[in-house]
């Protein structure tokens, strides 16, 4: 028998990354059909954060159970001093904070891969406010099956169905969608949010 030896610089295939049954078991992993596990972390406290090719799965230390697609995350920010990732919703203000206890797992790096992979084009719009402040965003997003949707993040104090505003919000995701071109297209018809 002949060893092939190992060359210095050939892509490895990651190794296939495993839970203990009990956390499987808690967000959902163990039933059939369920997306491959990219990464996960127990959390302080209690509880644990999976991340899938379809979604963000957390169990929280008060044992509320989360299950978000991709495109579902706004964005999520981490800090290495104090092991905190902190996710930011599409639809509500509110955040969830994460306290990674471990230190082997990559969750933090595979999740902004997640969000970044579901981004397809994005755009700020200047509108005024009360409050001055930030503008909003529109965005193009891949959901888990392929499909492209449009979303919209407005800043606090500024209402949606404001009249010069929701005309700002659409002409903008239209130019998002002419952009897209064939590949908008191919999505059906652009929907509202």
């Amino acid at each position: 028998m002949r060893l092939i030896p190992r060359l210095p610089g050939l892509l490895r295939l990651p190794q296939r990354v495993t839970m203990p049954a009990g956390i499987e078991q808690a967000l959902g992993l163990d039933e059939p059909g369920t997306p491959r596990l990219l990464a996960w972390s127990v959390l302080a406290g209690g509880g644990a954060a999976a991340a899938t090719l379809r979604d963000l799965r957390i169990v929280t230390p008060r044992g509320e159970r989360l299950v978000r697609t991709w495109d579902a995350v706004d964005h999520a920010v981490w800090e290495q001093n104090s092991r905190m990732l902190v996710v930011w919703w599409v639809d509500t203000r509110k955040t969830t904070p994460l306290e990674i206890e471990d230190d082997i797992g990559r969750l933090p790096e595979v999740v902004r891969e997640r969000v970044q992979a579901s981004v397809v084009l994005t755009a700020s719009v200047p509108i005024r406010s009360a409050k001055g402040g930030k503008p909003a965003r529109v965005a193009l997003r891949r959901d888990p099956d392929g499909r492209l949707l449009a979303q919209s993040l407005l800043p606090p104090g500024v209402k949606a169905d404001a009249p010069e505003v929701k005309a700002l919000i659409d002409e903008a995701i239209a130019e998002l969608w002419a952009e897209a071109g064939e590949q908008g297209l191919n999505a059906g018809a652009p929907p509202s949010i």
